[in-house]
């Protein structure tokens, strides 16, 4: 969180008294900068009313300011009570008042963040793009940049789904993004975090705006972030048994060419979440048009990666999208991977300015990822490319790095990820009328093996050959017991015992009687013998 944020958990009813002091606790986090207040006994209507607050204040905060007085703010808070003009949303289930979460089970509760927020509102103008009859809001950024205003802090409705393992929040106010994933036995985050809401210049060039607030983000139906970033998502369901639970957001039915809708699934026991996406054609008519996951990362506890992150990506070829490193061929480009003229671009201390480029011809699959060697922290994705064909890879640079003052007021910073329908930004995908694409892919932080070479569902994996065996770390997404099966050839070198957890992930040295010096192959199998992960080591070259 930033210095002026705060959270209100929500997770049982209370009497009307116990209100009051809620909203007297929220209303001194929002005015009085409390860093943090956490209210252990909500209720149902404060979520709603806080965004009945947040209403009125777009209405008359401006007087507020004017008056230089918390006067007005009082009475304002009192109108949320008293004449609502937004909806209450109903929490979904309760969370004990003491977080913490015992060993089994997952848990789905709603609360509230609180964001130093840039009056937006103030430089947008409604506008709809004909082509798919899709309402945005264009962002005089100029003029935002004249007049300087401060941000104000302002509340968001935050949906939370928890286990023993990951705690997630999403925002749905803000474009459905899943903002943030802790993975609880380390407390390292998985995606960046901004802590200010502020509008950059960056997004489609005829509607810029675009908020880097961080976390995973669904774009369509433009490239460059699209139009759906920062707009509201209807919260389509919220489902708990127990042991899975899922959140269902949507864009808006309202006469759009394009529906969008996101699912994700967090499963008790499990270190890993799904993200289900649907693109539906709405429309009598064929529609090309572009579809993009963003995802913000910052591995680790800094909210800011290292020189040492890695990116991995299992291609030999990238096509360049954009880069102001002159060292580097333009755009359109496709240079080797990861190796450029003595340059290994895998590793982000080696960047000068910032760039961003595609798997090439297309995504290869099955994963991609982002490990902070560093910080010993972790991101896999995991996903199907004969559906999601794209797969790209974004930062700021390194030596001259892109100034964080675009986009934050701290000194934090982040890479991307992003996963496409089709191979580039300058590919559209088609669907015929009524039709809709389908697919799933599953993400997940990994930490503590050093480390990433290959990854799929069942985990994540890295090896490094340390004198006379193999150093292997094993992060799996489960709990699990297994054997590790290297071979030479046909030849089987060793065979050792494996015991991991999302907590306490695998990393020793296996020894090896001789070390050969041709490549390895590494297997993990299951009790059956079934492949669990695996990967080939190279040979060593003279």
């Amino acid at each position: 969180m930033g210095p002026f944020s705060s959270v209100v958990i929500l997770p049982r009813g209370t009497t009307n008294n116990e209100n009051i002091f809620v909203f007297l606790v929220f209303f001194a986090a929002k005015h009085f900068q409390i860093r943090r207040a956490c209210v252990a006994f909500g209720s149902k209507i404060v979520v709603g009313a806080v965004q009945r607050y947040n209403a009125w204040m777009v209405f008359y905060g401006s007087s507020a300011r004017r008056l230089g007085t918390d006067v007005l703010g009082c009475v304002l808070l009192l109108l949320t009570v008293i004449f609502p003009v937004a909806p209450v949303r109903a929490a979904s289930a309760a969370a004990p008042a003491n977080v913490p979460l015992a060993d089994e089970g997952v848990l789905l509760y709603e609360g509230i963040v609180v964001l130093p927020t840039y009056p937006v509102e103030r430089y947008q103008t409604a506008v709809i793009d004909p082509q798919y009859n899709w309402p945005y809001l264009q962002f005089d950024y100029e003029r935002f940049l004249r007049e300087a205003p401060a941000p104000q802090p302002r509340a968001y409705r935050t949906i939370i789904l928890e286990n023993e393992y990951l705690r997630m929040t999403i925002l749905p106010e803000l474009g459905g993004r899943l903002w943030r994933v802790v993975h609880k036995p380390t407390g390292n985050d998985l995606f960046y975090h901004n802590s200010v809401v502020m509008p950059s210049p960056w997004g489609p060039a005829d509607m810029r705006g675009w908020l880097a607030i961080g976390g995973l983000e669904w774009n369509l139906p433009q490239v460059e972030h699209g139009y759906a970033w920062g707009t509201p998502w209807d919260v389509a369901s919220l489902k708990n048994n127990g042991q899975t639970a899922t959140v269902t957001l949507s864009t808006p039915r309202d006469g759009r060419t394009l529906g969008a809708t996101v699912a994700i699934g967090l499963q008790a026991g499990e270190a890993a979440f799904t993200v289900d996406q649907t693109i539906a054609n709405l429309s009598e008519d064929p529609v090309r048009f572009s579809y993009w996951n963003s995802a913000a990362l910052a591995p680790g506890k800094a909210n800011h990666p290292s020189a040492e992150t890695h990116f991995v990506a299992p291609t030999a070829a990238v096509v360049v999208h954009s880069s102001d490193d002159t060292q580097l061929p333009g755009a359109g480009h496709t240079i080797p991977w990861p190796v450029v003229k003595g340059r290994d671009l895998s590793r982000l201390g080696n960047w000068n300015q910032y760039l961003g480029f595609f798997e090439q011809p297309a995504a290869h699959g099955p994963f991609v990822g982002v490990y902070d060697r560093t910080q010993d922290a972790g991101a896999v994705r995991v996903f199907p490319a004969d559906v999601a064909r794209g797969s790209k890879i974004f930062g700021l640079g390194w030596q001259h790095a892109l100034d964080p003052s675009i986009y934050t007021t701290d000194h934090s910073a982040y890479v991307e990820l992003h996963g496409g329908l089709a191979p580039t930004f300058a590919d559209q995908v088609s669907l015929p009328a009524g039709a809709a694409v389908k697919w799933q892919e599953t993400w997940y932080p990994v930490a503590g093996i050093g480390d990433l070479v290959v990854a799929n569902a069942n985990g994540a994996l890295n090896w490094a050959r340390v004198g006379d065996g193999l150093r292997v770390g094993i992060y799996p997404t489960r709990p699990l017991r297994a054997t590790l099966v290297v071979s030479a050839g046909d030849d089987e070198v060793a065979r050792w015992p494996v015991q991991a957890r999302p907590d306490a992930p695998f990393d020793q040295v296996v020894p090896l009687a001789s070390l050969p010096a041709s490549a390895l192959t590494l297997r993990l199998e299951d009790s059956d013998g079934a492949l669990l992960l695996g990967t080939h080591t190279p040979a060593l070259t003279q």
